[in-house]
């Protein structure tokens, strides 16, 4: 017999349970607000952008005669700025993309051909910094291709972008965790304060200036990869000593 009042041992796991799948869904659709939210803005506010970059090279066409130094910076200055805000759009479209529910099933994929996928994608850039990408032997994982190819895509552009005097160097290893599989990507670049190594994978976080290009959504979109795969992504760097960024992916 059960005393009112008092939750017999049969039914809390129940409780439990129904509160965890309420959660679950109550996540799911925040989620999913926010991509459709990200979405929206992002592609409709490229539409204007990208009209005020046209009708502003328009006019310099048409009224470049008459315009004086001063006229002709400021139009670059236009220029400039929409070029930027077309980029952080475009990251936070990507990144809003991140947010789709990842229920498909994943594939045994090689991480190698990942990596020289990434390296095409990003061929511009290395050839112009010099970059030299290598890489060991790379075990076999369950993942989604598409995803660790910009996981790698973005590591590697952070490499490149953040580098030093010299032609960058970075280096893709793994080691065996026996539950999971940690890849480390080795660069030496001017490196990363121990102060700002969990900051630099917020969204929007920038350590630097107009000095180096970028709208500070990379690091973002490739810890959201990593967590939604149940890894987990850090760093490890020092000021003038390049950075070594370690990724987990559970077998």
């Amino acid at each position: 017999m059960e005393m009112a009042g008092i939750m017999s041992p049969k039914s809390e796991p129940e409780h439990v349970e129904d509160f965890e799948a309420r959660l679950l869904a109550e996540q799911k659709r925040h989620h999913e607000e926010f991509r459709q939210f990200a979405y929206a803005v992002s592609h409709d506010l490229r539409e204007p952008v990208r009209m005020i970059a046209s009708y502003t090279q328009l006019l310099g066409r048409r009224y470049q005669a008459q315009l004086d130094a001063d006229g002709l910076e400021f139009m670059r200055y236009i220029l400039e700025a929409t070029q930027r805000i077309d980029r952080l759009l475009g990251d936070l479209l990507n990144y809003s993309h991140q947010f789709r529910t990842a229920d498909h099933p994943l594939e045994l994929v090689g991480p190698e051909g990942a990596l020289h996928g990434a390296v095409l994608m990003i061929d511009g850039s290395i050839k112009e910094s010099g970059a030299r990408v290598t890489n060991d032997p790379l075990p076999s994982i369950q993942f989604d291709f598409a995803q660790l190819t910009q996981l790698f895509r973005q590591l590697i552009a952070n490499s490149i972008m953040f580098r030093s005097s010299e032609p960058p160097r970075i280096h893709v290893s793994s080691i065996d965790l026996g539950t999971a599989v940690q890849f480390s990507v080795r660069d030496n670049g001017i490196g990363v304060d121990p102060r700002y190594h969990e900051q630099i994978f917020g969204v929007f976080k920038r350590l630097h200036g107009r000095e180096f290009p970028g709208t500070g959504i990379g690091l973002a979109i490739s810890k959201r990869i990593v967590e939604q795969r149940g890894g987990k992504i850090w760093v490890e760097s020092e000021p003038g000593q390049g950075a070594t960024f370690h990724f987990t992916v559970p077998k």
